[in-house]
């Protein structure tokens, strides 16, 4: 027979497992804020128009800025890129934390412009791009002060 005490240790362990994979992937804004570099792509598109862009994809960065303001960069001269860096030119992000979700653009295009679904797995973060079946193993990049 089992005494009272165990069923509590039980039942406290039962709680903690819930809450951990409750608690899964989930992100805050401000985990977000800062620059992630591209590790690389886990999982390419098979997307014929951004299949020219996998190459910027894998060079690139995202700056979250606390401001709200949204900066990619990459090394790649890819076109389909280029295009890329254009429609994200003086672009902002705003954080959905119940859909976990990055929205990239401005009030005018509704945050249209690009989707991100952050997911963090123990210390390995991701960036699925919505509309796109990317999925990109990412890395926060540590600013020094200026």
């Amino acid at each position: 027979m089992m005494h009272r005490s165990n069923h509590k240790k039980i039942i406290v362990f039962i709680i903690t497992s819930i809450s951990t994979i409750c608690s899964f992937g989930q992100m805050e804004a401000s985990e977000l804020q800062g620059l992630w570099k591209v590790k690389k792509i886990i999982k390419k598109s098979t997307s014929p128009e951004l299949r020219g862009a996998m190459d910027g994809f894998e060079k690139a960065s995202f700056h979250f800025l606390e401001n709200g303001d949204f900066q990619l960069k990459t090394e790649s001269k890819a076109p389909a890129f280029q295009m890329i860096l254009r429609m994200t030119q003086g672009a902002k992000w705003k954080f959905e934390s119940e859909r976990q979700l990055i929205k990239i653009g401005s009030e005018q295009d509704r945050y249209s412009i690009m989707g991100i679904y952050p997911t963090q797995k123990d210390s390995e973060v991701t960036f699925s791009l919505d509309e796109s079946e990317m999925v990109l193993q990412m890395e926060k990049e540590l600013i020094a002060p200026f």
